[in-house]
């Protein structure tokens, strides 16, 4: 009877353990996914930092309310208000944005999974190579030397992994609210033209096209050297918001190698539309003779278009085609057309709509070559044209002259031109000397030319430089990437000396002129038996054409006249650095500043006295300065310093940093010279002798009793003046003495006042005290010094 008792003793806790460790286990298993699926949505959060004010307050009501069930949550916790001080800040920095998009209400989260750096994008193990999709092909993918293997290794080259990571970043920042603008430019050094499109980029780009729906006043759209997602990606996310928008002016898609099916929707929307005036698309493939034909029939019953650039695309029909598309482009006024694969009756066409009466102010041929007859064809076409004002020819092979001729007819013609672009093609001495003297032409209002990539060589640049002198209308010329060496600097300093409207002038890209043609080279030996310099075998340092070009027109400082005498107006490009102390990069910001001639002497009068040439502290360069200008010197001087934040941006290693524990090793940011710079005791030591030339100067006592400065003074002849009697020395107590009534002890009031006078309610004037010397006044005084003996 024991044993029966003990039994269902010892079953019945077994059977509660068992049950209450089953209830543990599914209590503990839905307390784990509960705290990971809450850490989850906090870390999304976090990452997003959307600053969403109504789901934050929800957010802290489900964490009040898991506290009370769970313990041990602090990391969730600390997700939560990391996250509140992050949208915090997020909203404390874009107060004052109002060009962009608000927070509220953004339901995304941004893909941080996805994105990747630099370095992250790689071929991954069994991945092919067509998986990376771009118009540059196999400029994407390049071998690679391993150092450990020694053998070649195939994978992204680095240009190509910089535009990926780059664009994943622009595909999730931020956009304004009535523009939006997706743009990745490649220079001229890179052998890519378009961001690579990879499956891993998705949902970046869903998250793009989601943020499109929240832009209601859109009135820009803009893609540009982007390669889109494949099938209709723009159809169902980016044309179907955009149907919803009527404040859309401007499209553009250019570079974004378009799929037939978007394409073919791209010109269904454009037919719908009603709100556009500018429409980009080039450098895109209709490769269907249908879409063509749509697009031109849309374009031609558009209400509202008239700047059409269909530049680089080619077009499926051939020359029917592209009269229709002419014909529908005639209330244009502005047209960009052209392809390669153009042929000569293409051509033909272009020209005979150019000479047709039409509204056209701005045309363009681009890509498209012109033969003998189409030049002709052409040249006649601008006779006849009274409407172009802007004429672009790039890439048709042409051999200038081959429309710029002295003929009376075509300088009219092209008198009206104030655009005009012959880029990416050939420039003999024939055709610099015809471009000459249309420059020289009174009637020539060009305002930019640009001839870049034109073979222009240094014989032609001497003949076309000297007719800028004349010129006074141009503003903007482009000779980069030809083929200028440095016996082209003495014209090209000539020009700048002589000519006060060029603002812009761009030579890079002409290697063959050098920024340093020597450069210095000591050498150490035994001269005379003692061990020194050796200057027989040492070289010298020998400046190159762009550092001659800098030096001789934009900023010589030989002394202060020559670098007020220096151009100020043409912000001139060549390589964008400052090297070897040439100050080109500086130079050219300086003279791109939108201030006065004034202002930028003296910019460079601050960066010549402290960093370039240390002759200019004489003292005697500073006796010629008028007394009324030295007020301003002085105010240089301070303001080279630091003070009022003149000066900052052009030197500021002036600027010593007495607290060397808080200072970085990196120096200061300069954005002009675009280094980080130190400051030293030599810069300092610059400031002290500017300072002891300024104190040095002769006439500074006679600055102070000048008068107040900068006034304007005529000079006239002064009759010489007889020299007066010398006055009578008189004594203290004569009865001639008319001043002692006159005198006025220190500090006594001089004038009088205005009074209240409670009496008659009014303000009267009181004189001031007279003040004379009087025998008690006098006593008063003896007695106060202990001088009793004087007496008046």
């Amino acid at each position: 009877m024991n044993d029966a008792t003990q039994q269902p003793e010892e079953e019945a806790p077994r059977r509660s353990g068992r049950e209450r460790k089953q209830v543990i286990s599914v209590y503990t298993d839905a307390k784990r996914a509960a705290v990971a699926a809450e850490r989850e949505k906090a870390v999304n959060n976090h990452h997003s930092r959307s600053g969403r004010s109504t789901r934050s307050r929800k957010r802290k009501q489900e964490e009040e309310s898991d506290d009370d069930d769970f313990d041990g949550d602090d990391e969730e916790d600390n997700f939560a208000s990391s996250d509140d001080e992050d949208r915090q800040s997020d909203a404390a920095s874009s107060e004052g944005e109002d060009d962009f998009i608000d927070d509220e209400g953004d339901t995304r989260v941004i893909p941080w999974r996805s994105i990747r750096s630099m370095y992250q994008w790689r071929l991954r193990e069994g991945e092919q190579t067509n998986s990376y999709q771009s118009v540059d092909g196999g400029k994407i993918i390049g071998n690679h030397h391993c150092y450990w293997t020694g053998g070649q290794i195939t994978n992204l080259t680095w240009n190509a992994r910089g535009a990926l990571s780059t664009g994943q970043k622009a595909l999730v920042s931020k956009q304004r609210k009535r523009s939006i603008k997706l743009e990745r430019v490649f220079g001229h050094s890179s052998n890519l033209s378009q961001v690579p499109y990879h499956p891993d980029m998705l949902p970046c780009y869903e998250y793009f096209a989601q943020g499109i729906q929240r832009h209601t006043s859109l009135e820009t759209f803009k893609i540009i050297n982007y390669h889109l997602p494949p099938s209709s990606w723009l159809e169902n996310n980016v044309l179907s918001t955009l149907e919803n928008i009527h404040t859309l002016r401007a499209l553009e898609l250019s570079n974004c190698s378009v799929s037939a099916d978007d394409l073919s929707s791209l010109v269904d929307y454009i037919a719908n539309n009603k709100t556009l005036s500018t429409l980009n698309i080039s450098h895109t493939n209709i490769e269907s003779e249908e879409t063509a034909k749509a697009l031109a029939k849309a374009l031609k019953k558009h209400p509202a278009i008239c700047n059409v650039n269909l530049a680089y695309c080619s077009l499926a029909g051939g020359s029917a085609i592209v009269d229709k598309i002419l014909a529908a482009c005639k209330s244009c006024d502005s047209l960009k057309i052209g392809h390669e694969d153009f042929d000569e009756e293409s051509v033909a066409l272009v020209a005979k709509f150019i000479g047709k009466k039409n509204s056209l102010t701005s045309i363009s041929l681009a890509g498209a070559a012109i033969d003998n007859d189409n030049k002709k064809l052409l040249t006649d076409a601008l006779v006849k044209n009274k409407t172009i004002e802007s004429l672009s020819l790039q890439s048709n092979k042409l051999q200038l002259p081959g429309i710029i001729r002295n003929t009376k007819k075509i300088t009219k013609s092209l008198s009206r031109l104030t655009r005009l672009d012959l880029s990416h093609n050939s420039l003999p001495l024939t055709g610099a000397k015809m471009m000459a003297s249309f420059l020289e032409n009174a009637e020539c209002k060009l305002i930019t030319l640009i001839m870049s990539n034109n073979h222009l060589t240094t014989k032609g640049a001497n003949v076309l430089l000297p007719a800028l002198k004349k010129n006074t209308t141009l503003q903007e010329l482009d000779l980069s990437r030809n083929w200028l060496t440095d016996q082209c600097v003495p014209a090209v300093v000539d020009m700048l000396r002589n000519n006060s409207t060029l603002l812009k002038f761009d030579l890079t890209g002409n290697k063959s002129l050098k920024t340093v043609k020597q450069r210095a080279v000591s050498r150490w030996g035994y001269v005379e038996g003692q061990f020194g310099l050796d200057k027989s075998r040492s070289t010298p340092h020998v400046d190159g054409g762009r550092a001659k070009i800098v030096k001789d027109a934009l900023f010589d400082t030989t002394s202060l006249d020559s670098i007020a005498a220096s151009n100020h107006t043409c912000a001139l490009s060549m390589t964008g650095h400052n090297h070897n102390d040439s100050f080109e990069e500086t130079i050219r910001r300086i003279n791109a500043l939108d201030a006065s001639e004034g202002i930028k002497i003296r910019y460079k009068l601050v960066l010549a006295l402290n960093h370039v040439n240390t002759d200019l502290y004489n003292p005697r360069s500073f006796d010629s300065i008028p007394l009324e200008l030295m007020p301003c010197l002085f105010e240089m001087l301070q303001q080279g310093i630091g003070y009022n934040g003149f000066g900052k941006d052009i030197a500021p290693k002036t600027m010593p940093n007495l607290d060397t524990k808080k200072s970085s090793s990196w120096g200061t940011w300069n954005p002009l010279t675009r280094k980080r710079e130190k400051a030293s005791s030599k810069d300092v030591e610059s400031l002290s002798r500017l300072y002891e030339v300024i104190t040095s100067w002769q006439s500074l006592p006679q600055l102070f009793a000048r008068g107040p400065g900068m006034s304007v003074t005529k000079l006239t002849k002064t009759k010489s003046k007889s020299k007066s009697k010398p006055r009578k020395r008189r004594k203290f107590g004569d009865e001639s003495d008319d001043e002692d009534d006159a005198w006025i002890p220190k500090g006594a009031r001089r004038t009088g006042k205005w009074k209240w006078n409670p009496q008659t309610r009014k303000r009267e004037y009181s004189p001031p005290p007279v003040h004379c010397w009087t025998v008690p006044a006098a006593d008063r005084a003896c007695e106060a010094w202990g001088e009793r003996s004087f007496v008046l």
